[in-house]
């Protein structure tokens, strides 16, 4: 007979720092595992050192994924004002003519 168990909001154990995708870290690596220094650019008058393995973070912003303004460089703009002003039958006469009354 065997238990399962679900344990929830526990200690991450092994996962890997989310300073490392940010972008607003400075990591500094060594040649031993041991040798890391991360610190937090986000105030830039004075970046903190990091000295743990960060899980969540309010200041996170990923270097993975494009900013809004990196979009917007590379966006193809489409001029919606050039387009043809007439359409359908904008070109067509129309012609008029009075029936006459047979006078009797």
């Amino acid at each position: 007979m065997s238990i399962s168990l679900t344990v929830r909001n526990g200690t991450a154990v092994g996962q890997e720092s989310l300073c490392r995708t940010c972008r607003h870290a400075h990591v500094q690596l060594g040649y031993s595992e041991s040798e890391e220094e991360i610190r937090c650019g986000f105030h830039y008058e004075a970046p903190r050192l990091v000295p743990f393995a960060v899980r969540d973070c309010s200041d996170y912003l990923c270097k993975l994924t494009p900013t809004l303004y990196e979009m917007e460089k590379i966006a193809f703009v489409i001029d919606v004002k050039k387009s043809n002003p007439r359409a359908g039958f904008g070109d067509a006469t129309v012609i008029v003519s009075k029936i006459e009354e047979d006078s009797e």
